[in-house]
């Protein structure tokens, strides 16, 4: 008996370990799209997490939304970036009736009006403590919204504007080979 609880207990650890943090699951994990969390999840909880927040106000009737969609979001290396260095919250307006972002609870034109949305897509970036650093309003081509992602998520945002991080060489990025 004294031989048969001790091997009891071995096998009773191996299967619980064998069941553990297959569950969870990060941004990284998700290959095939950008692991957009939902606006209505993800507002109220704003900010969150260890990386930049970018947050798309995008519809499904709109030809720019889903041009963003499908030529700039669909892209292996955005996929891998974007899940890799931001949180990323989609809005579909349309969807919403009313949300808590910030500590209060607000209808869908409350919500467009405190971020100043002005056309779809609209593209915000916040640094991990919610700080809003920048926005954008339209369809942005593939080479430009690279040289954003990068200078948002790797801290240019903090030492120079936009336009002097372009003529930098760092800014430099392949929309050929994929590669930031």
């Amino acid at each position: 008996m004294k031989k048969l609880l001790p091997i009891t207990l071995i096998i009773l650890i191996f299967i619980i370990a064998a069941g553990c943090g297959d569950d969870y699951k990060t941004p990284s994990d998700f290959k095939d799209n950008v692991a957009w969390l939902d606006a209505k999840s993800a507002l109220p909880v704003f900010p969150f997490g260890t990386n930049p927040i970018y947050i798309c106000f995008y519809s499904k009737q709109s030809d720019p939304c889903t041009a963003m969609m499908d030529n700039i979001f669909s892209r292996p290396e955005i996929i891998k970036y974007m899940n890799t260095n931001f949180t990323s919250i989609a809005v579909i307006p349309e969807d919403i009736d009313s949300v808590q972002f910030l500590g209060r609870l607000l209808s869908r034109a409350e919500l467009l009006r405190a971020l100043k949305v002005e056309g779809l897509p609209s593209h915000y970036f916040f640094d991990k403590a919610g700080k809003l650093v920048g926005a954008r309003t339209g369809y942005i081509k593939l080479y430009e919204f690279k040289q954003l992602l990068k200078y948002m998520a790797e801290g240019y945002v903090a030492k120079y504007d936009f336009g002097t991080f372009l003529s930098m060489p760092d800014s430099k990025v392949d929309t050929v080979y994929g590669k930031f």
